[in-house]
């Protein structure tokens, strides 16, 4: 006889859902002092005043995990890895707005 295996189930986190700087750290790859600089360059906004105790949208997790793999991966620090992040999510929403138009122009014709 086989067994069912077990129910799975899944929330959907949204900006409302927070995490600590040290998972974050842990999630990301990242150390505190690397999160603490982006919270500088205004990357990250921590909820709390204290590094100790910041938290964080969990939303900035797809940021933060690239960013991670900039620095790792390719050598940048941390204000460049903050600066090619700024770029790329640029670039997909002049992409967005391009495939936008280009509906436009096709529902026209």
């Amino acid at each position: 006889m086989s067994r069912t295996p077990p129910l799975l189930t899944a929330e959907v986190l949204t900006e409302s859902h927070w995490i600590a700087a040290t998972e974050l750290c842990r999630l990301c790859r990242l150390d505190l002092a690397a999160v603490a600089e982006l919270a500088e360059l205004g990357v990250l906004s921590p909820r709390e005043a204290r590094a100790a105790e910041w938290q964080f949208p969990v939303t900035v997790l797809p940021r933060l995990r690239i960013v991670s793999r900039l620095m790792r991966d390719l050598g940048v620090n941390v204000s460049g890895a903050a600066l090619a992040l700024e770029l790329l999510e640029l670039q997909r929403a002049l992409e967005r707005r391009l495939r936008a138009l280009e509906r436009l122009l096709a529902d026209e014709g």
